[in-house]
């Protein structure tokens, strides 16, 4: 019963997790930051709040989450969660990120 329930829930995840994650690159791709987290600490963060960036993530959690229960990743919510751990001087700037990501996905 509880592995049925987690099933439809992870469903339900996966059918919205898409549209809402293109919805959030291409807003970042035009030139809004705080998707990826690249300047989320310390004095900045509060520059760089985003919702629906931040409960995007938590669904790419929360879908990874259910996913290694059932030993299947979810490559899209993987590929975000690698997007948004990317650090460092040589990164590209999150516009730049969102736009290959797009790219990537068959969305640009």
């Amino acid at each position: 019963m509880r592995r049925d329930a987690e099933e439809q829930r992870l469903e339900a995840l996966e059918r919205d997790f898409r549209p809402r994650l293109i919805a959030v690159l291409r807003e970042c791709a035009n030139g809004r930051w705080g998707l990826f987290g690249q300047n989320n600490y310390g004095e900045l963060a509060r520059y760089y709040v985003w919702t629906e960036a931040d409960d995007l993530k938590q669904t790419a959690e929360e879908i990874n989450s259910l996913r290694s229960e059932f030993g299947q990743p979810n490559p899209l919510s993987s590929k975000f969660q690698e997007y948004c751990s990317m650090r460092g001087q040589n990164v590209k700037g999150e516009p730049k990120l969102a736009r290959q990501f797009l790219t990537e996905i068959g969305e640009a």
